[in-house]
């Protein structure tokens, strides 16, 4: 369990499938993420029904996340929802 990343550079793409306990076990994988998000990545896509459990530490991990795309201008797709999360996130 953790996350599944799929990288396009092709497609300028970034898959992600958070998969178990949204919690603070996932730091180092969101890390390596936000590593990869960069001008060319356009679109981000997160598949979240496979979580669990939501923890305020992944949360935060979460808002990190949305924070880096949001500074790139990444485009969010999101598959389910992450409880917690402001509503437009969710949408």
């Amino acid at each position: 369990m953790g996350i599944e990343i799929g990288h396009y550079p092709d497609e300028d793409r970034l898959d992600l499938t958070v998969e178990g306990n949204l919690d603070l076990t996932l730091t180092g994988e969101i890390l390596r993420v936000c590593s990869l998000i960069d001008r060319r990545v356009r679109v981000c896509v997160i598949d979240s029904t496979r979580i669990l459990r939501v923890f305020d530490s992944g949360l935060g991990l979460m808002m990190l996340l949305l924070e880096k795309l949001k500074a790139f201008g990444v485009t969010l797709i999101m598959i389910g929802e992450i409880p917690g999360l402001p509503a437009t996130v969710n949408q």
